[in-house]
């Protein structure tokens, strides 16, 4: 899960070419601002007990900081990537790819709001953590990225986030494009493997384990500390 802004490359290729792709079936619809609030909730209640998500944000003193941190992510998302809801309003999936979003005003009114929401010390770890993810495949000159995924807990077991991964991991494996995800949670790896990803390395990052997953064939197995 990427949260916060890094120094990527300019875009190679545009979800706009996927996107009737993705939309084919009406199994999914790509959301918009009118659906921010919607897919804040069903993001709260998926990351509420994340380890990662609780160990960057330990150190904030907002009682609100989850809150914050959702409501970040996805207007980023919105700006610089697309953001997939299922038909039925009850999972979500925030793609990124390999593009920067353009400066101005909303930017940084955006990131200093942040800033001084969750406090420095969070930011730092997000920063870190963040830096060492991209390290792994920023490299990649094209690539496509599972920024978060979330499925409400009543509605989960019933294929919801399959449905909402498959077209774009098909699509992107039609132009030999690597997806990328990173997960805190062992029970998620076993679920990713069985679409096709596969943990090329291991990050230790503060007290947890950051398996990070590919769908390109890469040396997997390897730690790397924080």
């Amino acid at each position: 899960m990427c949260i916060w802004p890094s120094k990527l490359v300019e875009t190679c290729w545009s979800f706009k070419a996927v996107q009737d792709f993705l939309i084919q079936g009406d199994l999914m619809r790509r959301a918009t601002l009118a659906d921010v609030d919607l897919i804040k909730n069903i993001l709260l209640v998926s990351f509420r007990n994340d380890p990662h998500v609780t160990w960057l944000l330990e150190e904030s003193k907002n009682k609100f900081k989850l809150t914050v941190l959702i409501d970040y992510v996805v207007h980023q998302t919105l700006r610089r990537g697309e953001i997939y809801l299922s038909d039925d309003n009850n999972a979500v999936a925030l793609w990124d790819c390999e593009r920067n979003e353009r400066v101005s005003f909303h930017y940084i009114w955006r990131n200093l709001a942040f800033l001084i929401q969750i406090g420095i010390k969070s930011v730092v770890r997000i920063v870190k953590s963040e830096a060492q993810v991209h390290n792994n495949f920023g490299k990649y000159p094209r690539y496509c990225h599972l920024y978060m995924i979330g499925v409400l807990p009543e509605e989960q077991g019933k294929g919801l986030a399959s449905a909402l991964m498959n077209p774009m991991i098909q699509r992107m494996k039609e132009k030999s494009i690597p997806v990328f995800l990173e997960t805190a949670n062992l029970r998620n790896v076993d679920i990713y493997k069985k679409k096709g990803f596969k943990i090329f390395k291991t990050l230790t990052i503060g007290d947890q384990n950051l398996f990070l997953m590919s769908t390109e064939s890469q040396n997997a197995g390897s730690i790397a500390p924080a």
